[in-house]
């Protein structure tokens, strides 16, 4: 079986201090048959003459420059390309030596699959770019992402939190552009772009072998951009999750009325999904109304189990799986017949 050629993308701005590591990892694959693009946007730092220092000393790195958005510059990386596979890559995240091997492999073992990522370990950068140990948030989030491997899980939990590391990812070409790349809406073109890959009924797998070191810091984009906040994450979901026909069809019945609950309430509602009820476990609250939606206690589910679609909305800990087991007792299915949100 020939393996398929491979494009590593990777839009880099004034990451002068990282970018040479991340060079660096994608020039030690093991897998060395490999087209590294690097789109300069607009840097003021040493980045562009870092990259292009790089591509004169290893003819594998083609580097582009672009004025526009962020977005433009990602999508300029891949349409620049030529590989069958096209891997992202961040300028401040450093590969594992067997990234794009393990993921050619994988890709080339499952033809069904569209896309795929790897695990990851999430590490914090410390004043002098020294790792340390994520912050509680991204602990909880690589314990999650890197739980969530199958087709099947990462299809019925993509509304808790983005299911691929997007500097992990491994797509097919004809897909990336049967999609048209990363589009710009209000929230983040990554995971807006997995959650339309998936609603166009493309399948996405990951390799279990954490292949990324994951670094975060106060000036990474999902920390300094609105777009990356945590409310434009919720509008996403509720964005997608209003598209679903059952959706639209049944209604929704939210498991929780605490903060979450109440927003991604509020946002279907404004998107024209009907909301049957709260489901509540806090006595204060069973029997209140909040905008006009009733807050039940959990014998309710014995009637609305399968005439509306339930929406675990929970954040305490523990507590989505202490839901996700009582809805799959009844039994009901997660990513059709409820799903949790977070």
């Amino acid at each position: 079986m020939t393996a398929p050629s491979v494009s590593v993308v990777m839009p880099v701005r004034d990451a002068a201090s990282t970018l040479p590591a991340a060079i660096s990892s994608l020039q030690g694959q093991t897998h060395r048959e490999i087209e590294i693009v690097i789109v300069d946007h607009r840097s003021t730092d040493r980045s562009s003459e870092i990259v292009r220092q790089a591509a004169r000393s290893d003819s594998r790195i083609r580097v582009f420059a672009h004025a526009g958005t962020f977005v433009e510059a990602a999508n300029l990386a891949w349409q620049e390309s030529n590989g069958d596979l096209i891997a992202r890559m961040d300028s401040d995240d450093v590969a594992h030596p067997d990234r794009i091997a393990e993921q050619v492999r994988f890709m080339t073992h499952h033809p069904e699959i569209a896309a795929c990522g790897t695990q990851v370990k999430i590490l914090k950068r410390g004043p002098d770019n020294s790792p340390l140990p994520p912050d509680q948030g991204y602990r909880h989030y690589e314990s999650w992402v890197n739980s969530i491997t199958t087709p099947e899980d990462i299809f019925a939990q993509r509304f808790i939190d983005s299911p691929i590391p997007n500097p992990t990812a491994m797509i097919r070409r004809p897909v990336m552009e049967s999609l048209g790349g990363y589009q710009d809406p209000e929230w983040a073109e990554d995971y807006d772009f997995w959650l339309r890959l998936l609603e166009a009924g493309h399948r996405i797998g990951k390799v279990e072998l954490p292949l990324l070191e994951w670094f975060d810091s106060d000036t990474r984009a999902t920390r300094s951009k609105p777009r990356y906040a945590l409310p434009r994450f919720q509008a996403a979901k509720a964005f997608y999750l209003s598209r679903l026909p059952i959706v639209q069809k049944l209604g929704v019945t939210i498991c929780g009325a605490g903060p979450i609950g109440k927003e991604m309430a509020s946002l279907l509602r404004a998107r024209g999904i009907h909301v049957h009820a709260f489901i509540e476990v806090n006595e204060k609250q069973i029997g209140n109304e909040i905008s006009g939606v009733p807050v039940l206690n959990l014998d309710a589910l014995n009637q609305l189990a399968g005439d509306t679609v339930i929406m675990a909305a929970v954040g305490q800990k523990g507590a989505r799986e202490r839901i996700r087991g009582l809805l799959q007792a009844y039994p009901l299915q997660e990513g059709k017949d409820f799903f949790c949100v977070a």
